[in-house]
């Protein structure tokens, strides 16, 4: 007893149009489209944060041989970078047709476990250099940068959970990274010559 065929939804044209789909049976059309919602989000994150990458070169290139000359700079160029090109890989990954949440907080997984081990490695490393500056200024570059990275790691493990509200959690870890890379940046380009 068939009836009347239906009308093809959107998401059914959609479907029609791609030849091979790695859709899990287990996620909802509608977490599909909400991902696909921020595109215009990734899209901008990406472009933003790669300009901001660039400055940062900039900055480096002028100040070179002061970064390297004072103890504790050399790190936190390298963490200046890593904060600002974490948002860069997550946008454009973000941007990857036809994923799943859960592939895409595999995704996120990866880059905010890397940045994480990278920019705690640079602390460690650097804390001599950190020791030696106000109480303040040590714990809001060790709190922005790990908060940054965290948030990252947390809204990867939301995401793999088939929960697209993780999205929200990566937009506050990359709203960190603008905090922590600027900070960076300023103490590289302006600091420095105090």
């Amino acid at each position: 007893m068939h009836g009347a065929p239906r009308e093809l939804t959107l998401v059914d044209r959609h479907r029609l149009q791609v030849p091979f789909s790695h859709q899990s049976p287990l996620v909802d059309d509608t977490v599909l489209i909400v991902i696909t919602d921020w595109n215009s989000f990734f899209t901008a994150q990406a472009g933003a944060f790669a300009a901001l990458t660039g400055l940062v070169f900039v900055a480096l290139s002028i100040n070179l041989k002061e970064i390297l000359s004072q103890p504790g700079l050399p790190g936190r160029a390298g963490q200046a970078v890593i904060t600002l090109v974490t948002p860069v890989l997550i946008g454009l990954l973000g941007l990857l047709p036809h994923q799943d949440p859960r592939t895409l907080g595999a995704e996120l997984l990866v880059v905010g476990i890397a940045s994480w081990a990278a920019v705690t490695t640079i602390l460690v490393f650097g804390r001599h250099a950190l020791r030696a500056r106000p109480v303040n200024e040590r714990l809001t570059r060790i709190i922005a940068v790990q908060a940054a990275t965290l948030l990252i790691i947390a809204a990867a493990a939301v995401l793999m959970t088939g929960n697209a509200s993780g999205l929200y959690l990566q937009a506050a870890g990359t709203g960190m990274c603008l905090v922590s890379g600027m900070t960076d940046a300023w103490v590289l380009l302006i600091e420095i010559l105090r």
